[in-house]
């Protein structure tokens, strides 16, 4: 009997004290309430009223110009994929991001870096059309520094959020 008193008051005064961080933890607040996602409605934002493709490209369908996200969900978590569509600019990838040509006429090209070397460079400009130019007859060039990804926080309400990331989460190759 003094055993079972014992450990029930150690239990009492441990659950007592922990909140107050005695683990070395800080306390645990209750999970927030999930909030459902359906990755079929996912794919329909992605496509449609998202305008994702005009960027991305899923398979076989959309453009090249940003990044090819038909295994996105082999390598990013639904953590990660949330926080590139509510906060993309940390998450952009200097690879991704878009590129301007100043010729020394004046004219004006952006799109995505392709390649460059000491005597020239190459983009994909927004019609995917590759654009080749000699560093000699160009003016300025270099990454644009806002990034092209636009941020869904204030264009999705926070399910069609959970659904779009429902949805990436579900591209894990060519295969499927």
């Amino acid at each position: 009997m003094r055993t079972k008193r014992a450990a029930f008051l150690l239990a009492v005064v441990t659950a007592a004290v922990a909140p107050s961080g005695l683990s070395g933890q800080p306390p645990r607040s209750a999970p927030s309430p999930a909030v459902r996602s359906d990755a079929s409605r996912g794919q329909m934002i992605f496509f449609d009223q998202g305008g994702c493709l005009s960027c991305h490209r899923v398979r076989d369908k959309g453009s090249r110009l940003g990044p090819d996200l038909t295994d996105v969900g082999l390598q990013r978590t639904p953590q990660l994929l949330e926080k590139a569509l509510l906060d993309p600019s940390p998450q952009v990838q200097p690879q991704n991001r878009t590129y301007r040509v100043v010729g020394v006429d004046g004219a004006t090209y952006t799109g995505k870096l392709l390649n460059q070397d000491a005597f020239s460079l190459q983009l994909l400009d927004s019609n995917e059309k590759l654009l080749g130019f000699q560093k000699s007859n160009v003016r300025e060039f270099g990454f644009i520094p806002t990034p092209p990804m636009p941020s869904y926080r204030s264009k999705l309400s926070p399910a069609e959020v959970a659904d779009v990331v429902a949805y990436l989460a579900t591209l894990k190759g060519v295969s499927q």
